[in-house]
């Protein structure tokens, strides 16, 4: 056998060069939920309820998606569903990601895996 030292490992030499992509389990659900409301309401949560939807919630019964109580997982659904529905409005959700504190290779893991 041979001797290799502990610096050469993959761990220690590929966390200095790895980007980091790590989301939080928090953060994955809301990417699975946006993804499921993306596809089965037909758009998802990009734009506030307007007040002709809030009615007919009220006439059908049916509830209208309500907001995330946290901005920046709010933010990272409403870029999922633009995405996923091809919607303009992704743009601009990517650069508020990016100023919230995510990291431009989080961004585009995210849309890779929302555009599918």
């Amino acid at each position: 056998m041979s001797w290799m030292p502990i610096t050469d490992s993959f761990e220690v030499a590929g966390a200095a060069t790895a980007p980091l992509l790590a989301l939080s389990a928090l953060e994955w659900q809301v990417i699975g939920l946006a993804i499921r409301e993306a596809s089965r309401i037909g758009g998802g949560r990009i734009f506030a309820a307007s007040r002709w939807r809030r009615l007919a919630s009220l006439l059908t019964g049916s509830e209208a998606l309500r907001p995330l109580a946290d901005p920046r997982l709010e933010t990272l659904r409403s870029f999922v569903c633009a995405v996923r529905n091809g919607h303009k409005l992704a743009e601009r959700l990517a650069t508020k990601l990016l100023d919230q504190g995510y990291s431009s290779d989080q961004v585009s893991a995210v849309r890779l895996l929302a555009a599918r």
